[in-house]
């Protein structure tokens, strides 16, 4: 018995085991979306090909993916690292990044030919440097929360989106529009949902020691506000 006792004394007592929740949700676009067209490459069909996929509103069965959720709140612990940014058969890999503040962000090109990757933020240093073939990769420490769009001056298809967040708590939908964060300590929480093209969605949360489902329907989103 007295085993027993301790067993659930030490798993009370353990941070982030006992007394911490899983939020679980869907991010969905009910009404119906528009059908994209693939970017066409142009003068530069030799080296990208025809065309090039249009990433920037991705939806399968009313799934959103690339919506980027975010936990806003007092506490929160921030694990920084490395992110990658790829420019990769004239695209930018990954589409979306969501990084928690303060740590740093890798660029580099594996593309035969030359890229211009220019950052339009305001919070974080701004980035604007030529990419030749072979050219060693570039870092930078992201500071300050902030939605920094990424652009290639030479392709102008080319677009990704680098979300600093302000904790660790953070995940992106998939293909499937799901998205899951674990390990949330006990609290009252702001829940944002951010998508490029539908906008931002924000919910009130309250985390006990269980698992929660959130799930956020862009169609709540007045999509002209949206699209400014």
């Amino acid at each position: 018995m007295q085993l027993i006792l301790n067993l659930v004394v030490t798993m009370l007592l353990a941070p982030g085991l006992a007394f911490s929740g899983t939020i679980k949700g869907t991010t969905i676009f009910s009404g119906k979306a528009p059908l994209l067209t693939p970017h066409k490459t142009g003068k530069y069909k030799k080296a990208c090909g025809i065309d090039i996929p249009n990433e920037s509103l991705v939806i399968s069965n009313n799934r959103v993916k690339n919506v980027v959720v975010s936990l806003y709140g007092k506490k929160l612990e921030t694990r920084t690292d490395e992110y990658r940014l790829d420019q990769k058969n004239c695209r930018y890999e990954p589409h979306i990044i969501a990084m928690p503040v303060d740590s740093e962000l890798k660029i580099r090109s594996s593309d035969p030919f030359n890229h211009n990757i220019h950052t339009y933020s305001f919070d974080n240093d701004p980035i604007n440097i030529m990419f030749i073939p072979d050219q060693e990769e570039y870092a930078q420490e992201m500071e300050e929360v902030e939605i920094i769009k990424v652009e290639c001056d030479l392709h102008s298809w080319m677009t990704a989106w680098i979300v600093v967040t302000p904790s660790s708590y953070s995940a992106i939908s998939g293909d499937n529009g799901t998205f899951e964060i674990a390990d949330v300590p006990p609290g009252n929480y702001k829940l944002t949902a951010w998508h490029e093209t539908l906008g931002s969605l924000t919910k009130d949360i309250t985390i006990k020691n269980k698992d929660m489902d959130v799930n956020f329907d862009f169609l709540e989103v007045v999509q002209e506000e949206a699209r400014k």
